[in-house]
C-alpha cells in the first residue's frame, strides 16, 4: 500500500543526487520478442526476472517477522480453544441451566394466552440465563465468526470498489495498463491482476487486496492525475504500480497470507513492525521494475500532487538525516508504514540495504 511516491526504463537511478544505473544483473530495459514477435512494449514480450534478484529485493526480516506471526497466530488460536476446553465444564453447565429454565416454564405455562406476573418474570429469568454466555465459549464464537465471515466481508468490499470505479483496461487508460501488463510479465504471473481507478476526494493512495483466489489493485484518482496532468510524470506512477504488483507478487494480498497472521498481526508494534518489512520488500523490487529511484513517488504522497516536483531531493536527503530522537522512534514503531524519511533514505541508499525498522 502506498500511503505516504518514473523515468523511462532505459534511464537512469537518481540516488541523492548522483545517478545509478540499475543493477547490472537484470536488464529492465530492453524487451525481448515474444512468440508473435511483438516487441512495441505493450508488456507482452518482456523476459521475466530471475527469481534470485527477485528475492534480493526482500528485507532481510520480512520472512522472519512473518513466521513469527504465523507461530503467534497459531499460539492465539491454541490458546483459545485450550481456555475453551479447560471451562468445558462451566459450557456444559450453562447449556444446561438454560435447558432446565426452559423445560420448567414450559411445564408452568398450560396457556400461552394467559401469561401471568410470574410467569412474565420467570420468562426474564430464562433470558437472563441465556444471556450469560461463558467466557470460554463466547471467545471461541467471535473466533469462528470472525473467520468465516472474512470472505464475505471482502467480496462485499469487492463489490463496493468494482460498482464504484473505473476499470483500466487496454481502451481505458491503456498507457497505464501497458505497465501493469509489463510488470506481470516481468515477474512471470500467469494473468495480469486487475487494476482499478477510484475516486479518493483528495486522499492520495493505492493499494493492492484480495477476494479468495483473486488479486486486484485500487489507485486513487488524484493520484493518478500527477500522469495525466500538470506534470505528466509517468515514471512516479510506474513506481507506485510497481509497488503495488510486488506486494501481489510476494503474496502480501492473499487470503491464505492473511488468514495465518490473522490475529498476531493485531498485536501492537509486532504487526505494525512485519508490516514495514513489507513496505520495504515492495519498496525496493518497485525500483527494480520501474527503474525509478521512487523518491518523487514518496515527494508526491508527503507534499501533493501540485507541489512535489519543487522539492529538492538532496535537501530532502540532508533533513530526514536529521529527524531522530526518542519520539520519532516511538512514532515509527507503531506505523505500519515506515515514516516517511527512513522510507527515502532506504530508497536512496547506493547499497540497496534493507530498510531501518526502528
Amino acid at each position: 500500500m502506498m500511503n505516504n511516491q518514473g523515468n523511462q526504463q532505459n534511464a537512469p537511478v537518481r540516488q541523492a543526487g548522483v545517478y545509478m544505473p540499475p543493477p547490472a544483473s537484470y536488464d529492465v530495459s530492453v524487451p525481448t520478442t515474444g512468440s508473435n514477435g511483438n516487441s512495441n512494449g505493450t508488456g507482452d514480450g518482456y523476459q521475466p526476472i530471475d527469481k534470485k534478484i527477485l528475492h534480493q529485493c526482500r528485507h532481510k526480516a520480512e520472512r522472519r517477522w512473518y513466521r513469527r506471526l504465523v507461530v503467534l497466530n497459531l499460539l492465539i488460536i491454541a490458546a483459545a480453544i485450550g481456555f475453551f476446553l479447560y471451562a468445558f465444564e462451566d459450557t456444559r453447565t450453562y447449556a444446561e441451566d438454560v435447558y432446565n429454565a426452559v423445560v420448567e416454564e414450559m411445564e408452568d405455562l398450560e396457556n400461552v394466552e394467559d401469561v401471568r406476573d410470574a410467569d412474565v418474570e420467570k420468562l426474564d429469568d430464562v433470558e437472563k440465563e441465556a444471556n450469560d454466555l461463558p467466557d470460554s465459549l463466547l471467545y471461541l464464537l467471535e473466533i469462528v465468526i470472525t473467520v468465516v465471515a472474512i470472505p464475505f466481508v471482502v467480496y462485499y468490499v469487492y463489490a463496493q470498489y468494482r460498482s464504484m470505479s473505473v476499470c483500466i483496461t487496454p481502451k481505458t487508460y491503456p498507457e497505464i495498463y501497458a505497465i501493469v501488463e509489463e510488470y506481470a510479465r516481468k515477474l512471470g504471473m500467469k494473468k495480469v491482476p486487475k487494476i482499478y481507478m477510484i475516486q479518493g476526494n483528495g486522499v492520495l493512495n493505492a493499494f493492492s487486496t484480495f477476494i479468495p483466489f483473486k488479486q486486484y489493485i485500487e489507485i486513487y484518482a488524484d493520484l493518478l492525475e500527477v500522469a495525466y496532468r500538470e506534470y505528466h510524470d509517468m515514471d512516479t506512477i510506474r513506481f507506485i504500480i510497481a509497488h503495488e504488483i510486488a506486494h501481489i507478487y510476494y503474496k502480501h494480498a492473499t487470503m491464505h497470507y492473511y488468514y495465518a497472521i490473522m490475529f498476531s498481526q493485531m498485536i501492537p508494534i509486532l504487526g505494525s513492525t512485519a508490516s514495514r518489512t513489507r513496505e520495504y520488500s515492495c519498496d525496493r523490487l518497485a525500483q527494480l521494475l520501474s527503474g525509478s529511484d521512487g523518491i518523487d513517488a514518496m515527494m508526491a504522497l508527503t507534499a501533493g500532487i501540485h507541489l512535489y516536483k519543487q522539492v529538492d531531493h538532496e535537501d530532502y536527503i540532508e533533513h530526514a538525516r536529521t529527524v531522530k530522537g526518542f519520539f520519532i522512534f516511538c512514532w515509527n514503531l507503531v506505523c505500519d508504514h515506515p515514516i516517511t524519511t527512513k522510507r527515502v533514505l532506504a530508497l536512496a541508499d547506493p547499497e540497496k540495504k534493507s530498510g531501518k525498522l526502528y
